[in-house]
């Protein structure tokens, strides 16, 4: 079977609907059996190889850190404090959505997790403020879409621990990133409130930002333990995923605002939250063999090395293919397939694997609200079941300022070796 049949039979399967795991697994089943040559056994031997990491065990101990902290109503709390802080600017309702996503993104990782938990109380409240329905969403999806790139973060987990490379250094590079794509984001709803005559709500004085501060700060104590505890070497990003949800679970009864109830009802949901993710990355590793046995690495490498000269050109390159792939592929599935391919012209052309490890993560990440598959703008549609069609032209300005702000860390890569190296040396 050759490697235009073998793509061919992926992008059909994928066209007609079938879920991103079962193309991968599909894809590779048929290659398998299309060659005798290579054991059946392999497909059992790489599926098991692939989630026999303690490291993956980070990824349902962080979801169900979320749910449950979800389930003390730390949301709604978080909010009240990003409103008391920027509510009063002119389109406050939608900053404090930004602020709040970024206040998020420290707790649970999972961009559905966050764009769910903020928009089922901030779309309706940016739909009463005059905000188009569609831009709402947008604001939404958005905010969500920091999750997995202000620490800590699924997707860095898994990138991490697919590379062999330090979890600490790659969490610490998307903070700068993350609050810089925060502020263009707050910058259009600034600007769409401008156009749109919309203005902020009354300040509530200091007293009212210390008093919801009081409210929320047992809750954004959580990931500071976390990044430190990591950064520290004190625990692994698995255990301090562990911590995370002893923490929250402590936090819940202490405040008294979690219940037997609430607690299972979040342990549901994490366990089918993080199913999604396992599956993708037990069946890429069957469809990444496959690549490798087709010499895909090698063929890229060539062309690599005979036409980029330079850590910018490459990086770019990496960007138009991370951004093109996902825009029809899961960002999860995109990144374990292409890994093993580019990974060798990084140290091929000696370039600094810190600076290509944001680029590559956050260029995966920002397909997360790009039509046609971006799942966060499905995702926070739903939630008032606002027609996608009004949602698509509203996001584009948003996926614009993740773009431009990735494109920044190409060419400056202090915002992404900076931290990570005043932190490690």
């Amino acid at each position: 079977m050759s490697l235009g049949v073998a793509v061919l039979l992926f992008f059909v399967m994928l066209f007609i609907g079938t879920p991103i795991a079962v193309c991968l697994a599909g894809t590779g089943i048929v290659w398998l059996l299309s060659n005798p040559a290579i054991p059946s056994l392999v497909f059992a031997s790489k599926i098991y190889g692939a989630t026999d990491s303690f490291a993956y065990m980070a990824i349902p101990f962080f979801m169900m850190a979320g749910q449950v902290m979800e389930q003390t109503g730390i949301t709604e709390k978080f909010i009240d404090f990003a409103k008391s802080i920027i509510g009063h600017v002119r389109g406050g309702v939608a900053h404090t959505a930004t602020v709040a996503g970024v206040i998020m993104a420290g707790v649970s990782g999972s961009g559905n997790a966050d764009t769910t938990a903020i928009g089922s109380l901030m779309i309706p409240a940016l739909v009463d403020d005059g905000y188009e329905e569609g831009f709402a969403v947008s604001v939404i999806a958005a905010a969500g879409s920091l999750g997995p790139i202000i620490p800590p973060s699924v997707m860095m987990i898994v990138f991490s621990n697919a590379a062999g490379y330090d979890v600490g250094k790659v969490f610490m590079g998307g903070v700068i990133p993350g609050l810089i794509m925060a502020v263009g984001f707050m910058w259009l709803s600034y600007n769409y409130a401008k156009k749109h005559g919309i203005g902020g709500g009354k300040f509530g004085g200091w007293k009212n930002v210390g008093r919801t501060f009081l409210r929320t700060v047992g809750a954004l104590v959580m990931p500071f333990i976390i990044i430190f505890g990591i950064v520290a070497g004190i625990f692994t990003a698995t255990e301090a995923g562990v911590v995370a949800c002893v923490y929250g679970i402590l936090y819940g009864i202490i405040t008294k605002s979690l219940t037997l109830k609430g607690f299972l009802q979040g342990l549901a949901d994490s366990c089918v939250a993080a199913v999604g993710p396992m599956m993708i990355i037990t069946y890429s590793s069957i469809f990444s063999y496959m690549l490798t046995r087709m010499n895909v690495a090698t063929m890229i490498s060539n062309f690599c090395v005979a036409n980029i000269h330079s850590e910018a050109l490459f990086l770019i390159f990496v960007l138009i293919i991370t951004t093109i792939a996902g825009c029809f592929i899961d960002g999860m599935a995109t990144m374990l397939m292409l890994l093993p391919v580019l990974s060798p012209v990084v140290s091929i052309l000696n370039i600094d694997f810190q600076h290509f490890s944001l680029v590559y993560v956050m260029g995966l990440l920002t397909c997360q609200i790009t039509p046609p598959v971006g799942n966060l703008i499905y995702v926070a549609a739903s939630i008032e079941k606002t027609p996608v069609k009004k949602v698509v032209k509203q996001i584009i300005p948003f996926c614009l300022v993740m773009f431009l702000v990735i494109l920044l860390c190409v060419f400056v890569p202090e915002l992404v070796t900076w931290l990570p190296e005043l932190i490690y040396g």
